[in-house]
């Protein structure tokens, strides 16, 4: 998808949930494509973290997102 890019700008919806090393995000993502199309996708990430690290991450969102606009 990245090589279809042109431009993404993404921004962290605060607040950021945590509890221990369990991490919960909110991203929302706008895409510009090389072809002038854009899509505007937000998503959650689920984060375990390890040592300072993130050992284990999941995202989740609604695909029908991915449709162009």
């Amino acid at each position: 998808m990245l090589d279809r890019t042109a431009r993404v700008e993404s921004r962290c919806v605060r607040p950021v949930f945590v509890n221990g090393d369990r991490v919960v995000i909110r991203w929302i993502f706008d895409f510009t494509f090389k072809d002038g199309s854009a899509m505007h996708m937000e998503e959650l990430a689920w984060q375990r973290w390890e040592d300072e690290r993130i050992a284990q991450e999941e995202f989740f969102y609604d695909p029908v997102q991915m449709k162009p606009v």
